[in-house]
C-alpha cells in the first residue's frame, strides 16, 4: 500500500460510519472540496489526534482541534482560516454555543453568538505555545467547572465570558467533526 493510500485510509476511519471508502475517495478527489485534499487529510489527522486526548489532556485536545481548522488553509492568517472553516461548513443547527457572555460587561448574560464563541475559543482556549503567541491569561474557575475570562475589544470595551470547559470542548469537538463532514460531502 502506498503512503497516499495509507493516509487516505487513516483519514477515512473518521467517516467510516457514514461513507464507504469508495465514496470517501471519490469525494476527497473532487476539485469541489474547497481545499487541497492533503490539507483536508492533515486536518482530519489533527482531529483524530485531538480526540485521543479527550480524557487525559483537554488543553492539548482543544489546541489540536484549532490546528485542524487552520490546516485547511482557507485564508491567509490563522484566525481567518480558523473562523472561515466553521463559518462556511458548520451546520446551522450546531451553531448555538454553550459559552455565555456579557457584551461590553452589560447585563444580562447572553449566549455568545457563533462568531464570538469561535473568537473566544481561538483567542483564549487554544494553546499559545503552538500558535503565534499572544497575551494569554489563564481563565479563573468560578464554580463547578465554570470558568470566567475577559476579552478586551479594539475599542477598549471588555466582553466577559463564562463557560463550562468540558461542555465547550464537547461542543467544539462536535462542530469540528461535523464541519469536516460537510466540507467533504458538500
Amino acid at each position: 500500500m502506498s503512503n497516499e493510500d495509507t493516509v487516505l485510509k487513516e483519514a477515512y476511519s473518521s467517516f467510516s460510519q457514514r461513507l464507504s471508502f469508495n465514496d470517501f475517495q471519490n469525494k476527497i478527489n473532487l476539485k469541489t472540496l474547497g481545499t487541497d485534499k492533503w490539507n483536508f487529510a492533515r486536518a482530519v489527522q489533527q482531529f483524530q489526534e485531538a480526540i485521543k486526548y479527550e480524557e487525559s489532556n483537554p488543553d492539548l485536545e482543544i489546541a489540536l482541534l484549532c490546528s485542524c481548522a487552520e490546516a485547511l488553509q482557507l485564508e491567509k492568517t490563522s484566525l481567518k482560516r480558523f473562523k472561515e472553516f466553521y463559518l462556511r461548513y458548520c451546520p446551522s443547527n450546531l451553531r448555538t454555543s454553550p459559552i455565555k457572555y456579557y457584551p461590553n460587561g452589560k447585563v444580562p448574560e447572553i449566549t455568545a453568538p457563533f462568531g464570538k464563541a469561535l473568537e473566544f475559543i481561538y483567542r483564549q482556549l487554544r494553546s499559545v505555545y503552538i500558535h503565534e503567541g499572544t497575551e494569554h491569561l489563564k481563565p479563573e474557575p468560578i464554580r463547578n467547572g465554570i470558568f470566567g475570562d475577559v476579552i478586551r475589544n479594539k475599542d477598549g470595551t471588555k466582553d466577559f465570558y463564562f463557560f463550562d470547559k468540558m461542555k465547550t470542548l464537547e461542543w467544539f469537538r462536535q462542530i469540528t467533526f461535523e464541519s469536516l463532514y460537510v466540507m467533504l460531502t458538500k
